[in-house]
């Protein structure tokens, strides 16, 4: 490698970093202003200089590491030169987000940590070459420079990339360049590109979608080439986004003006600190799915939405986990893990204490986003808002009034807590329609029975005793203890109830196709039943009979007993429905002891209801 200038001395230190207390306040809350994120974006670039750093230092005493590149330093003083004339642009590189994701995953990777890995260890090296070479053409440096070819494509990140067919997966192309221009080869095969992002015959630009409301700009990339993506393993590009992109510059542009419209504060500090939307493909209806990560700080991956309000939560939602992502950076909030995972309101699985202050953090944000828009909305798009408002902010307050009382949390995450426990007890007296409240708290309640169906374990010789006791019609002489969690991996889609209702709130006629033939719910809502169907349909009576019918062909599914305990308590409050909704895994697993084909279920759970309360 040649660099045509004189270097000698790396890009700027990392500072030190100190947030201001307004800032945190505010972070605390749940809210941050442009200037917040500001502060965050000063201290993430002070992490990925240390990153960067880091991956030189791994690579430093293997100089076979970089196989037919050239030394990681080179790359480096390729880095050093473009600082020395566009510092800026080189400083807007390095806070790209996917820099973040390859620094870590390079890192976990050298270190001998788990990642999935494909190729050469070379070939994920020489994303800094190709790093390298963007900064010297944005800089206008004159550079020669070799970088990696994965799957005929060689990736330059933030500009694009050219495709080039080797006849291996596993290749290296020459880059030349001068002036703020360069040209790529691979054998006789060559394509021109410059610092605008245009190029010849065989050149893809990574496109920017710029959206204006009110006097603000979102511009973000549409990701869907570099091979650091999608956060975890590298990815060949997808090129069958190109045909989605008019649609989704169209949902951008609509979802940035409902949020200027709806929740500007919101809005205003992401358009600060996002800069790359990671598209992927639809995703079942109801059930976006979404992702960042803290090394990614200013991505979001997402499936493609089916309208701009589910676009402009989801924008709200991987922000929030962006936000604290970058305060995680600054600060640890947690001094250790609680011995068991905990319960996750919009989780399937338990979840680590991280996870849940993470998913709380987001989910502040969404029942914020779901406030506001209820307002504007009209029609069926108000109903949900409503249902989503109601659902959210009950399960959003319960999960950060148990985290209060985890010793595991430090000062500072204790402060993190208290703020945001104060923001949802603010929403709890706000008024929703009584019909959409009752269905919102079918739905929690349906998922929490489910989940505590899938994941704990009442202790087995508590078990066995009261099945002793049931068949010999005694009061049991063992009190029945707080059950352990245990991780079940077959649990999916524990939000049924709630998919279901938003169905029947947003499409009715859909929903009415689906009443027709109850057996195939499941072809479209994956997990639904018949029952399931006929209670989020109001007939209580059907559902139950359907739930009862379901126990007694052998079906234990957490479902069906989630469903009875909800149906229960409707037809026949009493002990039986707050056994089943207090503590359903007891239920059921003394009815799975008992062993009787001719046991009532219900008679088990009255009879289990007359236990001392556990928690």
């Amino acid at each position: 490698m040649t660099v045509h200038e004189s270097v000698t001395a790396p890009p700027d230190r990392p500072a030190r970093h100190r947030l201001d207390r307004g800032h945190f306040a505010a972070l605390a809350a749940g809210d941050g202003d442009p200037d917040t994120i500001s502060e965050l974006l000063s201290a993430e670039r002070s992490w990925r200089l240390v990153q960067l750093r880091a991956v030189l230092d791994a690579v430093a005493t293997d100089p076979e590491a970089v196989g037919p590149l050239p030394p990681v330093a080179a790359a480096w003083e390729l880095l050093v030169a473009a600082q020395r004339r566009a510092a800026d642009e080189v400083d807007r590189l390095i806070l790209h987000p996917q820099v973040g994701t390859w620094a870590g995953y390079v890192l976990r990777r050298l270190r001998g940590g788990t990642v999935t890995a494909d190729g050469p260890l070379w070939v994920d090296l020489g994303y800094l070459h190709a790093l390298a070479v963007v900064a010297a053409v944005r800089a206008g440096v004159g550079f020669t420079m070799r970088v990696p070819v994965r799957d005929g494509f060689v990736a330059l990140p933030t500009l694009g990339g050219a495709s080039l067919p080797s006849p291996t997966r596993w290749a290296h192309a020459d880059v030349v360049g001068a002036d703020g221009a360069a040209t790529v080869r691979v054998a006789d095969r060559v394509v021109r590109f410059d610092s605008g992002g245009t190029g010849t015959e065989g050149w893809l630009a990574l496109p920017t979608i710029r959206a204006e409301a009110h006097g603000a700009t979102l511009a973000v990339t549409l990701d869907f080439l570099d091979p650091y993506r999608n956060l975890r393993t590298p990815t060949p590009p997808d090129l069958d986004t190109v045909a989605q992109l008019d649609r989704w510059r169209a949902l951008l542009t609509e979802a940035w003006q409902l949020l200027m419209r709806v929740c500007p504060d919101r809005a205003a500090p992401i358009a600060r600190g996002l800069t790359s939307v990671v598209p992927q493909r639809a995703a079942e209806r109801y059930r976006t799915m979404s992702a960042s990560a803290g090394d990614a700080f200013g991505s979001m991956i997402m499936s493609e939405p089916e309208d701009a309000p589910e676009l402009a939560v989801t924008l709200v939602h991987e922000f929030q986990h962006i936000k604290l992502g970058g305060l995680l950076h600054l600060t640890p909030l947690l001094w250790g893990e609680p011995a068991q995972r905990l319960y996750a309101p919009w989780r399937d699985d338990p979840r680590p204490l991280g996870g849940l202050l993470q998913g709380v953090y987001a989910f502040v944000g969404i029942t914020d986003f779901w406030r506001s828009y209820r307002l504007v909305a009209t029609g069926p798009a108000a109903a949900l808002a409503h249902f989503e408002f109601a659902r959210w902010r009950r399960q959003v307050r319960a999960t950060l009034r148990m985290m209060c009382e985890l010793p595991e949390l430090n000062d500072v995450g204790r402060r993190l807590v208290a703020g945001l426990l104060a923001t949802a007890d603010a929403w709890q007296d706000e008024d929703v329609p009584a019909d959409l409240l009752a269905a919102a708290r079918t739905a929690v309640a349906d998922h929490r029975a489910r989940w505590r169906l899938h994941h704990r374990r009442p202790d087995r010789s508590v078990v066995v005793e009261l099945a002793r006791a049931w068949h010999a019609g005694r009061r049991p002489a063992v009190a029945a203890g707080e059950p352990v969690v245990v991780t079940d991996g077959s649990a999916r889609r524990l939000d049924t109830q709630a998919v279901l209702q938003m169905w029947r709130i947003t499409d009715p006629d859909g929903f009415a196709q689906l009443c027709k033939d109850p057996s195939a719910v499941g072809v479209t809502v994956s997990g639904a039943t018949a029952a399931d169907l006929a209670l989020a349909a109001g007939d209580v009576a059907g559902a139950h009979a359907g739930y009862l019918a379901e126990l007694a062909a052998g079906d234990g599914s957490p479902g069906a007993w989630a469903g009875l305990g909800l149906t229960t308590a409707v037809l026949v409050p009493g002990r039986a429905a707050e056994a089943l909704r207090d503590r359903p895994e007891l239920v059921r697993a003394v009815h799975r002891e008992v062993a009787d084909p001719a046991a009532d279920p219900l008679a088990v759970a009255d009879w289990v209801g007359a236990l001392p309360a556990v928690g």
